[in-house]
């Protein structure tokens, strides 16, 4: 049974924070889908097309991430992350990474990871406790994640962030101390080969613990152009994710992470954290309403499914929730302009052969 299946519920609830980044998905899929096969199954279920591979402008939601976390995990085990740690050096990380490792210090440095992490990793936040000796910066979950899917993705982060240290010293963070808040795996000595030997199991939250005299320290990379580039990147992220225009891209990411049916608009509303009026209201000031949404995503996807020709007429319309066939041919002439099909190409591919008749 996929992991998914129990908790598919708990899953959706969790699009609060709808974006994610699509460079993650890009990367593993390079990295591990190495064959024809490990690619489909790594594709599985996400929702994600080549298209929206090829579109350096796209991103997809959490939840489409976690079903490819899922499907690694399935092929490679709990460990797959460190399989290759090399790939989550900063850099992997966008302007978060950039930021991080281009801030003029360390206090720097650990103020933008715990301002802005959540833009690149939506299921966590983070925050910074100073103390004289020791800091330490906590992770909080603020999505109700199984264990087996949440711990690589902290143990891509904890990587991340060393390497982003070990920029800023120069020299491996020997002294840093990271916690992991689930019982210690079996892959733990990989774990502690990559991270260090200050690695513990069993934590009440996630956190990296580190001498609070590297706060004071200057960054050998240090680049006022480059971090404020990344910088004024970050917030703009940022304010899409808060502004009208970004609860409307949350909206369409959600209606499209769906593999089958449809979402009512007292559904979405609760499952993006606002009431349904502030929901009317801000798609309303984003310039559309839900049912135009709903209706351009449901026409896509007929469109999809029609060309492929692998499904009738009636399941088709069964897929996309219309309980009356009748409903959807009516749908159907009115997106196609009178044709229960989309019009082909000029130069059709012998291989489309949409299915009019059902």
């Amino acid at each position: 049974m996929r992991l998914l299946h129990g908790i598919l519920r708990q899953m959706v609830e969790a699009l609060e924070k709808l974006p994610m980044s699509l460079g993650y998905f890009r990367l593993v899929l390079r990295c591990f889908g190495d064959t024809p096969e490990r690619r489909a199954a790594i594709l599985a279920g996400t929702g994600v097309t080549e298209d929206m591979l090829r579109d350096p402008s796209a991103d997809i939601s959490l939840f489409q991430q976690v079903r490819q976390v899922e499907n690694l995990i399935g092929l490679f085990g709990d460990g797959w992350a460190l399989r290759a740690p090399e790939l989550w050096n900063p850099s992997s990380h966008g302007p978060l990474g950039v930021a991080s490792v281009a801030a003029p210090d360390g206090a720097t440095m650990m103020d933008v990871i715990t301002r802005f992490s959540f833009v690149r990793a939506p299921f966590y936040s983070t925050s910074l406790r100073r103390g004289a000796q020791w800091s330490q910066m906590d992770y909080e979950l603020t999505v109700d994640l199984d264990e087996r899917l949440w711990r690589p993705m902290m143990e891509i982060s904890f990587i991340g962030i060393r390497a982003a240290i070990a920029s800023m010293l120069a020299a491996p963070p020997v002294e840093a101390r990271f916690f992991f808040a689930c019982a210690e795996p079996d892959h733990a000595p990989q774990v502690r080969s990559i991270l260090g030997e200050y690695v513990a199991y069993g934590a009440q939250r996630n956190a990296i613990r580190f001498p609070t005299a590297w706060l004071a320290l200057q960054s050998p990379f240090a680049d006022a152009t480059l971090y404020g580039v990344a910088l004024r990147e970050l917030q703009a992220s940022r304010a899409r994710l808060t502004a009208s225009d970004g609860l409307r891209g949350r909206v369409e990411r959600l209606l499209r992470s769906l593999p089958a049916g449809r979402l009512t608009a007292d559904e979405v509303a609760r499952l993006t954290g606002v009431s349904r009026r502030t929901l009317v209201r801000r798609l309303s000031e984003a310039g559309a309403g839900y049912r135009e949404l709903v209706d351009a995503e449901l026409r896509d996807r007929a469109e999809r499914l029609l060309r492929a020709g692998d499904l009738s007429h009636g399941q088709i319309a069964e897929q996309l929730g219309y309980t009356d066939p009748s409903s959807f041919s009516r749908a159907c002439r009115r997106w196609f302009r009178g044709s229960l099909a989309p019009s082909r190409p000029r130069e059709p591919d012998p291989a489309i052969r949409p299915n009019a008749s059902g």
